[in-house]
């Protein structure tokens, strides 16, 4: 669509000195038309896969033009585009068609050009007819290309996300399970030697039992949300407040409404302010809880802070080394959009993890775009 604007505004230089208004003011039309469809793609799209005939009208609209101004030069090129458009949002049956489509209005309007201007040569009847079936397989072959992309995406992110879980099943559930299992094994010695031991013991794998029941369900929970999915301001309240209604802590939520991010980073950044959240519960006993989401020059910078213990910070490597994986997964989260995580704290005076990715705010129409999905 840019490149077609860019064609007819291009054909308009070289019409002023012809004075023509006719094709002047189609061309103009034709580029408003190519204009409002590139800048307002992603509301357009969705209309066209649902009403896939509102395809004819810009069909109708680039042969007018090529009636008007003749079946060579620009004017053609300015209906190539539909084919290539055709291609990539409706692959193979769709493409086909508009491409039939498209050459039947050729050779009619073809017909219907006085023959002082019809060119009867070659290139005018089979040549360019040609294009339009070529340019549709190039879009087809384009939207291969971007399926394929995506879904290799899609199963890198699979990946990610079954490390993220390794990572946690390592960190909580797997130790949890460890503990109630050395606790288990010594339980009959303990039962012959000393029943008040025994029964503490019983009690402690109960609890352990407990602990490992509430974490399953927490990993299931994560599997199931689909909160990342929502604009990002939406999407970091919404993980925010169900932390708090399932914790009964204190949360504060500072949020620009105005900010957003591509689909894979808000998807990290979601996760990384649920992650940080559940550090919080696990080890923080904090009372109060502070969730920020601002816009600070050209970066995106959310920060989790709590009033609870503390700890002494050290390397993410040591931390690793001890099997503490929570902030090493934080950090190859926010490594994986560019993005960097800073964890201050200190020993009673609580944590802070700050997170900062490249993101700007959104403009008015982006945020009333926003508001339409």
């Amino acid at each position: 669509m840019q490149l077609r604007t860019l064609t007819a505004a291009a054909t308009l230089l070289l019409l002023l000195p012809e004075h023509e208004v006719a094709p002047l003011v189609l061309l103009v039309s034709l580029a408003a038309l190519s204009w409002i469809a590139a800048r307002y793609w992603q509301r357009i799209v969705s209309h066209l896969l649902a009403h896939p005939v509102l395809v004819a009208v810009d069909v109708a609209a680039s042969f007018t033009v090529l009636g008007v101004g003749g079946l060579t030069g620009p004017y053609f090129l300015s209906t190539m585009i539909t084919a290539a458009v055709a291609g990539l949002l409706f692959r193979w049956p769709g493409m086909v068609a508009i491409s039939v489509i498209q050459v039947l209005w050729y050779y009619l309007t073809l017909a219907s050009a006085p023959p002082s201007t019809a060119d009867m040569t070659f290139q005018a009847l089979i040549g360019q007819p040609l294009y339009y079936p070529l340019i549709g397989f190039a879009g087809t072959a384009l939207r291969k290309l971007i399926d394929d992309q995506a879904e290799a995406q899609a199963m890198a992110a699979t990946a990610e996300e079954r490390a993220r879980l390794a990572r946690e099943m390592h960190d909580s559930l797997a130790k949890t399970l460890r503990g109630i299992a050395l606790a288990a094994g010594a339980l009959p010695m303990w039962t012959r030697r000393d029943a008040d031991r025994a029964t503490a013991e019983a009690c402690r794998i109960a609890a352990g039992v407990e602990v490992a029941s509430r974490e399953v369900r927490d990993l299931i929970t994560g599997l199931r949300d689909d909160s990342a999915t929502l604009p990002l301001p939406v999407a970091v309240r919404t993980v925010a407040e169900r932390w708090r209604d399932e914790h009964g802590v204190g949360l504060r939520c500072d949020i620009d409404p105005a900010l957003e991010l591509p689909p894979r980073t808000r998807y990290e950044v979601v996760a990384i302010c649920s992650e940080a959240l559940v550090n919080v519960a696990r080890h923080a006993e904090a009372m109060s809880v502070l969730v920020r989401l601002a816009g600070e020059r050209d970066e995106i910078v959310l920060t989790v802070s709590d009033d609870g213990r503390g700890f002494p910070v050290r390397s993410l490597e040591d931390l690793a080394r001890e099997g503490h994986y929570g902030l090493l997964g934080l950090r190859e989260r926010s490594d994986r959009v560019g993005g960097v995580i800073t964890v201050t704290s200190e020993p009673g005076n609580g944590t802070t993890v700050t997170l900062r990715v490249p993101g700007a705010r959104m403009t008015s129409d982006d945020l009333s775009a926003v508001e339409v999905v």
